[in-house]
């Protein structure tokens, strides 16, 4: 019987360890996501102040560069160890964010951006 209870007591706390393993994991794929989602909101904030974009164009823009933060995440993890894919990944996705973000900037606004970018570097 002494024998049983011991085994019970091992599997318990060998369960609990997972579980604690698994609850790391997890607020850490959570925390990442805040960061990019943080990170994408304070972009779309400075856009938004600098070009005075209405809520529909500051909403379009916190998505675009919310997915452009993930991709970009994505790639690095996929091609760290290959760095001419990876860069010609991340130029594929530059060119196909700023396809976008012109789509809702138009042409002016998206050099005012780039030039108030440049002058604030």
């Amino acid at each position: 019987m002494n024998h049983l209870h011991l085994y019970k007591q091992k599997t318990l706390i060998t369960m609990k360890h997972v579980f604690a393993i698994i609850l790391l994991f997890l607020s850490l794929s959570v925390s990442a996501q805040q960061k990019l989602e943080k990170k994408a909101q304070k972009f779309t904030d400075e856009m938004t102040k600098v070009l005075s974009l209405n809520k529909e164009e500051s909403k379009s823009i916190y998505e675009i560069q919310l997915d452009r933060f993930k991709e970009n995440q994505a790639i690095n993890k996929e091609f760290g160890d290959d760095p001419e894919m990876k860069k010609e990944k991340l130029k594929e996705l530059g060119n196909k964010v700023y396809n976008e973000v012109k789509k809702v900037l138009g042409v002016e606004r998206q050099k005012q951006w780039k030039a108030y970018k440049s002058k604030n570097k």
